[in-house]
């Protein structure tokens, strides 16, 4: 993979509460290993530039990355969309932009790897990570299709009943074509429940203008899972990931 042409974003802004930890979520261990570790060692495996975004009042927390990611601050922290719309300048400099959260340590790099290729070969303007979780629940969007395309992804909290029934479910792992990135963030609006931007919003946007969506669902659900709690740690250290 041409590093010089590709950007991996990890954000890792936000405080996650519900880790109840002191260290922000993504220092939390999972197998005694920071989990933003796993994540950055898959990117760097595959020779690709990382971007970490972090709330600068972390920075000392992070400072054992500093020589292996470029630390990119979202100072008052309003949602992923949010967090993305900081690195503007970084993104510019890149084809194409990995946007992945910093919670979920087991996107290894052959699911990586995977996913570029299947950009390229596909022509993809956006291609992300999914998978069908049929054991276990999880509040993420929803992936709803139409004779097998995709035509819509909805957050968990604004499905119907009938949609909270589909299995696939997308897991915030996204890779962009660069330059349609950019265009579409002009288009993410905050919330008003809550003031906050989601990047989810971005997927809606470029289905209604009919650009080309790649989705790969990955067979093993467990690799997607993000970790927000103590419980869900052991939870996914008792599990076998392959």
């Amino acid at each position: 993979m041409n590093h010089n042409k590709v950007l991996a974003l990890i954000l890792a802004a936000g405080r996650g509460t519900r880790m109840k930890s002191e260290i922000p979520k993504p220092l939390n261990l999972v197998y005694n290993k920071p989990i933003i570790s796993w994540i950055i060692n898959s990117f760097k495996k595959e020779n690709i530039d990382i971007g970490l975004i972090i709330n600068p009042k972390d920075e000392d927390h992070f400072k054992d990355y500093k020589n292996q990611v470029n630390f990119i601050y979202q100072k008052h922290p309003r949602g992923t969309g949010h967090a993305v719309i900081q690195a503007k300048k970084i993104i510019n400099k890149y084809n194409s932009t990995f946007v992945f959260v910093g919670d979920s340590p087991f996107v290894n790099k052959h699911i990586i790897s995977r996913m570029y290729n299947s950009h390229l070969e596909n022509k993809s303007h956006c291609t992300i990570l999914s998978s069908n979780f049929i054991e276990k629940k999880f509040p993420y969007a929803r992936i709803i299709r139409k004779n097998k395309s995709i035509i819509k992804v909805i957050e968990q909290k604004d499905a119907t009943d009938l949609e909270l029934k589909i299995d696939e479910l997308f897991c915030s792992h996204y890779l962009f074509e660069s330059k349609l990135l950019l265009d579409y963030l002009n288009c993410l609006k905050p919330h008003k429940n809550n003031n906050e931007i989601y990047l989810t919003d971005i997927l809606n946007h470029i289905l209604l203008n009919k650009k080309n969506i790649n989705s790969i669902i990955i067979k093993d659900w467990k690799s997607l899972v993000g970790l927000n709690t103590k419980e869900d740690i052991s939870w996914i250290e008792s599990q076998k990931i392959n």
